[in-house]
């Protein structure tokens, strides 16, 4: 078994559970729905670090993506959504243009300015450029990114509410009250995800593939 083998099968349960919140959303189960939805998601993003991090492992520490580590990405839901909103913010057009002027600095030899580190800080900055240029149609609107941050630093809190009755002072909070619109708003932004994380996966191939591929187009 490849190292992409092993780290594919972080993607196919991100799909997975993406494909369970459908099944769950059919039979009105919206709470649970959502709850799986945003667990795919946080899949969906440790899928890209780990395949980042088997190209290039000086892109994040190995202490971030050691799963024993207490410390590590993937044992902190809360840091898994902040690597999701690093991966969207790098997508934006203002991002994509500041990171073209970054490079031009970078190449000429000139100072970088504030602006510039916190460009060269993204981890995601190379894909997020590709993504604004090439594949502008299946990202979540620009109009609708500040919409989805603030959606994005509640998700933990909407995932417990999905799978437990919460008890307060004065109520008893059944995942039966998170309603099909709240769902479907989750299901917009997880589609844009998979989406994104989908032409990543296949551009995810050896040497040997990419010349199979440019003689199959050949002939």
């Amino acid at each position: 078994m490849t190292d992409r083998d092993k780290y594919n099968k972080i993607f196919d349960n991100g799909l997975l559970h993406i494909e369970s919140a459908k099944l769950l959303a059919d039979n009105c189960s919206f709470g649970f729905a959502i709850s799986h939805l945003i667990l795919g998601i946080e899949e969906l993003i440790k899928y890209q670090v780990v395949l980042t991090h088997f190209s290039d492992d000086k892109v994040f520490a190995d202490k971030e993506v050691n799963p024993t580590n207490r410390n590590s990405i993937f044992r902190d839901h809360l840091k898994k959504h902040n690597l999701i909103k690093e991966f969207q913010q790098s997508i934006s057009t203002e991002f994509a243009t500041d990171f073209q002027d970054y490079i031009f600095h970078k190449v000429t030899g000139q100072e970088l300015t504030e602006k510039h580190l916190a460009i060269e800080k993204n981890r995601f900055k190379e894909w997020g450029c590709f993504f604004n240029v090439a594949y502008s149609e299946i990202n979540i609107p620009e109009t609708e990114r500040l919409s989805f941050f603030e959606w994005l630093k509640s998700a933990n809190d909407t995932k417990n509410k999905g799978f437990y009755v919460n008890w307060t002072d004065t109520s008893f909070d059944s995942p039966s009250e998170i309603k099909k619109g709240q769902f479907e708003t989750a299901m917009n932004y997880a589609n844009a995800i998979l989406k994104q994380t989908e032409v990543i996966k296949s551009l995810d191939i050896t040497d040997i593939e990419f010349m199979d591929l440019l003689n199959s187009d050949i002939e």
